[in-house]
This record gives C-alpha cells, sequence and structure tokens, in this order.
C-alpha cells in the first residue's frame, strides 16, 4: 500500500491529532481479533533486561492509581509493571502490552534503545525518551515519548492503539481506557456480543463452567470462577436486608456515576495503603491522606495508631507496591452493611518480615491475619471484599466509603494466586 504523507516530516503535531488523520485515511487496521503473537526473542532477552528483575532498591516508591485497561471488552491483568500516567497526562503502557494485547510484534534494539512494533507490514519506530516516532518512513513529532522505568519500556496507549486503528476512550469517572477494534464493535452494535455499562463483556454461556455462587452475580468472561466464590466477610447478625449483587444491580438502581465514586474511593485508600517506603513514608502526611479516604478514620485508627504503624514500616524496611480495582457493579449488601469485591495486585519489594506489609495485615485482629506466604519480589493479584459505610442516613447510597481498615486478609474471605 503506497503511504500517503500526512505531515511534513518534522511538523509537531499532538496525538490525538496524528491518530485523526491516520484513522481518516485508513492507514492501519487493528487486529480484527485480539490474539497474542510471539515475541521476537530479542525484545525480553537478557540483553535488553526488559523482563529482568531489579536487584537493588528501585527508586521511592511513589503510588499511583490503578488503571483499569479493557481490550475489546476484557479486562487486562498485568503480569507485572502497571500502566501510569505521565506528566503529560497519557496513558503509558508495558510494550509488552502492544504484542499480547493488540496483536503486533516488537523488536528491542537495545544498543540504541528502540522500540519497533510491527504490525501488517506497517512500522511504528518508538526511540525511548524522544517525541520523535516513525510511521512507515515519515517523522512525527508528539507531544509524549516511550520511557524507560524499572528497565521495563513504556509507550502511549492512545497513539500506539489508534495507529493500529483501534478506538479508545478513556473513563475518568474510575480511571479506566478502553481499547476497541472495528469487528469489536460492530459485534456489539449488533447484538452478538454483550456488554456491561463499562465495557466489558457478559458471559455468553450461562449453562457451564459456572461460579458456585453463579446467581448472585453479573458474570463477566474477564472474571475466574474463585473471583465469584470467595468467602464473604463476616458481619455481625442482625436484621438488616441482605442482598446479592445481582439483586442490587437490578433492584436499587444505583447509578454508574455513584459505582464510580465508591470505586475511585477504594482506587486512592489502596494508591496510600499498598504504596508505602520506609525511605520516604511520614507520620502526619499518611494520617492526614487517610482522613479524606475513610468513613470516621479517627475511630478506626488515630493519628497514634499511624504512628505506631509508620514506626513499623521503618523498622521493618517496608517497601511495598500495589493497586485496587475495584468491580463496580459487585456491590452487595449482607446484614445492613455494604460491600463492593475488589481485585488487588501487590508486591512486598523490600520487608524483614515480609507478611505484615500494609494496615491490612499489620498487626492484625482476630477477623484477620497476616499473609506468611508472601514471598519478596513477587507480584501477586487476587480478590477481596471492602466493606463501606456512610454518615448519612438520607443519602447513604451516595455518601459510602470505605470503613474498615482490614479488608485484604480477612479470614476466609480472599483469595491471592501468584502471578506470571
Amino acid at each position: 500500500m503506497e503511504l500517503i504523507i500526512l505531515f511534513s516530516k518534522r511538523r509537531e503535531v499532538n496525538i490525538s491529532e496524528l491518530c485523526k488523520h491516520i484513522s481518516e485515511r485508513g492507514l492501519f487496521m487493528f487486529k480484527k481479533t485480539i490474539a497474542t503473537a510471539l515475541i521476537v526473542s530479542t525484545v525480553f532477552s537478557s540483553g535488553s533486561s526488559i523482563a529482568g528483575a531489579a536487584t537493588t532498591l528501585p527508586d521511592p516508591i511513589v503510588g499511583q492509581l490503578g488503571i483499569d485497561v479493557i481490550v475489546d471488552g476484557m479486562k487486562v491483568t498485568f503480569p507485572d509493571a502497571e500502566p501510569f500516567t505521565d506528566s503529560t497526562s497519557h496513558t503509558m503502557v508495558p510494550v509488552r502490552f502492544v504484542s499480547e494485547q493488540l496483536g503486533a510484534e516488537v523488536l528491542w534494539d537495545n544498543k540504541a534503545q528502540i522500540a519497533t512494533i510491527q504490525y501488517e507490514g506497517q512500522n511504528i519506530v518508538m526511540p525511548v525518551n524522544s517525541k520523535v516516532v516513525t510511521v512507515d518512513g515519515t517523522q512525527f513529532t508528539l507531544d509524549t515519548a516511550a520511557v524507560m522505568v524499572d528497565s521495563r519500556v513504556f509507550v502511549p496507549l492512545r497513539f500506539v492503539s489508534e495507529t493500529l486503528g483501534a478506538e479508545v476512550k478513556y473513563d475518568a469517572g474510575y480511571v479506566a481506557v478502553t481499547v476497541s477494534s472495528q469487528d469489536f464493535l460492530a459485534k456489539v452494535a449488533s447484538g452478538e456480543i454483550k456488554v456491561d455499562n463499562y465495557g466489558r463483556k457478559l458471559r455468553s454461556n450461562m449453562t457451564t463452567n459456572l461460579p458456585a455462587t453463579a446467581s448472585e452475580w453479573q458474570l463477566l468472561e474477564d472474571t475466574e470462577n474463585y473471583a465469584y466464590d470467595v468467602g464473604k466477610p463476616y458481619t455481625v447478625p442482625r436484621d438488616k436486608p441482605t442482598l446479592n449483587a445481582y439483586e442490587v444491580l437490578n433492584q436499587l438502581k444505583i447509578t454508574k456515576d455513584l459505582r464510580d465514586r465508591i470505586a475511585l474511593n477504594i482506587k486512592k485508600n489502596y494508591q496510600l495503603r499498598l504504596n508505602v517506603d520506609y525511605r520516604t513514608i511520614n507520620a502526619t502526611v499518611y494520617y492526614n491522606t487517610a482522613l479524606d479516604l475513610y468513613w470516621r478514620v479517627g475511630t478506626l485508627f488515630g493519628p497514634e495508631v499511624s504512628n505506631q504503624f509508620v514506626n513499623f514500616v521503618k523498622k521493618n524496611h517496608v517497601i511495598t507496591q500495589g493497586y485496587a480495582f475495584p468491580e463496580e457493579n459487585s456491590l452487595y449488601r449482607k446484614n445492613g452493611d455494604y460491600f463492593m469485591k475488589t481485585k488487588y495486585k501487590f508486591r512486598v519489594v523490600s520487608a524483614d518480615d515480609a507478611s505484615q506489609f500494609s494496615m491490612d495485615s499489620w498487626n492484625p485482629t482476630s477477623y484477620s491475619e497476616s499473609p506468611t506466604w508472601v514471598i519478596k519480589g513477587q507480584w501477586y493479584v487476587g480478590y477481596a471484599d471492602v466493606r463501606l459505610e456512610s454518615n448519612a442516613a438520607d443519602t447513604y447510597i451516595e455518601t459510602l466509603m470505605q470503613k474498615s481498615a482490614e479488608n485484604m486478609f480477612l479470614k476466609g474471605a480472599y483469595q491471592y494466586k501468584e502471578l506470571k
């Protein structure tokens, strides 16, 4: 196919403008069926060190909100490094994502520090730390650049996806990006594929291979059965309504905006709780940040408890990274208490005692426990339910916030596995 030159070779454009022109001229096609492509060994070889584990402590940890990335209706679980938002407000994804989720092939030139993305004869050349990229021999200057973070190359999600012909939408309500091929969008429009109000595929097979608690949830294609069957947290028996997630979804008609607000509250809580660093943590800052995120934070833990936790973090040399990804349509009510099922991803980078690395696992009550199975450096993913509460009787659901300081490791109410 003959390349039409859209701009002069060094004209400066922003990503949205470039992708708009590319899309209008139909230069690129997104792969109709998302599939995993083979990665040329040079991309992740020991020479490039992109996939190698760090042997020294990382730079001080700065927690980021978990960004949900949904590709053709399926939420992506990243095996290690997560997407992040750069200083120019662009979502950056590991280059590995491009090969495994978008069906392209990625080549890595370690000496020149250049990533080349190839798809159906097209070539995108992206040097690290350079805003100048080359698309089929024509240079463009973007408003962001590929970067190297912790020995991994990250590229701008919107530019790469839209260059490959996909539709990209950002949802600020709960911090998510959806990437959809034209083929997928056509199937949704025709009714062949059904999605929820977040663009995720609903299960089409509702007769076999179902979780034991299938009737309680709106089942999604991207969620494993064990997530639905994780035990529910203990609640004090009382004469209060109990509604499963499917009943809440269909009877209470809670709006997406309200669910987004709850999900964002949980994400921000675990941005704080799962990203601690003994080299930089400050007890006053930690406590004051929590004040805005918890229901009645003073009744859960006061400044003295925050000081004790921070002192433990420093003494135990704790460094952790982690994210929370609430399942927005999983809100349910048990004995009057509301919960939202949440997917967690975390790793302990450093700790003398790796079982006590956050408020959820430190000095647990009789209802919770410290995970003695945690191995330093290993990423884990799994599910537990977050307890919610509100002070306002008249606007109870509208003001729900995280209630408990212990959610991730309540006895009989969580399940995690190692990420490979």
